[in-house]
Formats: structure tokens, C-alpha cells, sequence
């Protein structure tokens, strides 16, 4: 695959998964702003539940992202199957890169982008969930 449609493959993947994610944090801040306040007598309880909700949905969001990375690698070809493109989209989004599950010289800067994109994301995702912390802590 030439160079510059593995960039353009990466870059579009990288969009869409960007789209995604803001999406969804976007969503979730919208339903902190619109929540009823929560009651004194299961302030804790209420606090748990919405950080442990907040926590599943970013953890969703990361799945799908995952599963629209495999996709594409699948689509052009550059993984055989399912489970391949799932595993390698996985550990390369994870930036955890086991090595077992490479890709030929003809996608290896589409395998960057993947990584480069679930760096982002984590970011993201940490981003939010630290100010996430810092507020509701900060409420007592």
C-alpha cells in the first residue's frame, strides 16, 4: 500500500475515532450538567455510581474505537481474519505492542497511526476523568 494512503487511511481512522471519543466525553458532560444534585444522605453512593458509569462509557468508547481500527486493517487487506485485526489494533492501541502480530512493510506507518490515535484517546479520556476527580473531591 502506497505511503500516502496509508496516511490518509491513518489520518481519516485517527478523525473518525477523535469524532467519536469527543463525542461521547461530550455526551457524558452533558449529563453531569443536566443531573438533578445529588442528596446529602447518598452523596457517596451517587458519587460512585456516576464516576463508575462515567468510567464504562469511556471504557465503550475505547472498545468501539478498537473495533473500527480492526476493521480498517481488515478492509485493505492487512490482516487475515477477525481475531488478528482485533488483537493487533488492540495492543497497538494500547501502545503495549507485543510484536507477536506485525504488520508486512506495506501498512507498518497505518500501525503508527493506530498507536498515535489510541495516545490521543487515553489523553483524552484521562483528561476528563482526572477533572472529573478534582470536582467531584473538591465538593466536600
Amino acid at each position: 500500500m502506497h505511503v500516502f494512503f496509508q496516511i490518509l487511511l491513518g489520518a481519516g481512522t485517527l478523525l473518525v475515532c477523535a469524532i467519536f471519543h469527543l463525542a461521547t466525553i461530550g455526551g457524558m458532560i452533558h449529563h453531569l450538567r443536566t443531573k438533578k444534585p445529588l442528596s446529602r444522605e447518598r452523596l457517596f453512593h451517587q458519587r460512585f455510581l456516576t464516576v463508575a458509569g462515567l468510567f464504562l462509557v469511556s471504557l465503550f468508547s475505547h472498545t468501539i474505537q478498537i473495533y473500527l481500527l480492526a476493521f480498517s486493517l481488515w478492509l485493505v487487506g492487512a490482516l487475515p481474519g477477525y481475531e488478528e485485526p482485533i488483537y493487533f489494533s488492540l495492543v497497538t492501541y494500547t501502545t503495549l505492542g507485543y510484536g507477536d502480530v506485525t504488520l508486512t512493510p506495506d501498512f507498518r506507518i497505518l500501525g503508527a497511526m493506530i498507536s498515535v490515535t489510541g495516545i490521543l484517546m487515553f489523553g483524552m479520556t484521562t483528561a476528563f476523568l482526572t477533572g472529573l476527580f478534582f470536582r467531584v473531591l473538591g465538593e466536600r
